[in-house]
């Protein structure tokens, strides 16, 4: 039990010249004047960051609608583009079916194949349209979803620089 009693002396012994050491040398650098002209910048630079990151992160709430807007148009572009070739088959299928002897049985008005590209064409260059909007509005958004990683980076960064301390090495 003695054994362990000087063990753990010398352990924490050990422990307290550990911290010790670095204390010491904080306070003999608390006197200079650099260390305060660093501390008084690095308040300055703090502060101007996390006013920085106020406005950021207004100006991010206010991009949430567009961005429910363009995740919106996206679903719209391809819900589109399935109808579109829904009824190009469907239109294809009855082509088909209006040349068999069913077909020209029912006595239906005849649809032409001419008929069928240019019910479609316009219908198609609407649709391109609309997915290179689409294609602009996911930009955005990865423009937006970057901009909010960036911010959650600094912001993470501002909160492990206490204001008025002297930031970490692993926080630099």
């Amino acid at each position: 039990m003695a054994k362990l009693k000087t063990i753990n002396e010398q352990l924490r012994k050990t422990k307290d010249e550990q911290i010790a050491q670095p204390s010491l040398q904080i306070e003999r650098f608390k006197g200079f004047l650099q260390v305060r002209e660093f501390k008084s910048e690095a308040l300055q630079i703090n502060k101007a960051l996390s006013n920085q990151l106020n406005l950021l992160c207004h100006n991010i709430s206010l991009a949430l609608p567009l961005c429910e807007i363009s995740l919106s148009m996206i679903d719209k572009s391809v819900d589109a583009r399935q109808k579109l070739e829904q009824a190009n088959e469907t239109l294809t299928e009855f082509l088909s079916w209006q040349e068999t002897k069913e077909g020209q049985a029912a006595n239906l008005l005849q649809v032409m194949e001419s008929h069928n590209e240019i019910l479609l064409l316009k219908w198609q260059s609407q649709l391109m349209k609309a997915e290179r909007e689409t294609s602009r509005c996911r930009s955005t958004n990865g423009n937006i979803i970057e901009l909010i990683n960036d911010t959650l980076y600094l912001s993470n960064l501002i909160l492990e620089c206490t204001l008025g301390k002297l930031p970490s090495a692993k926080a630099l």
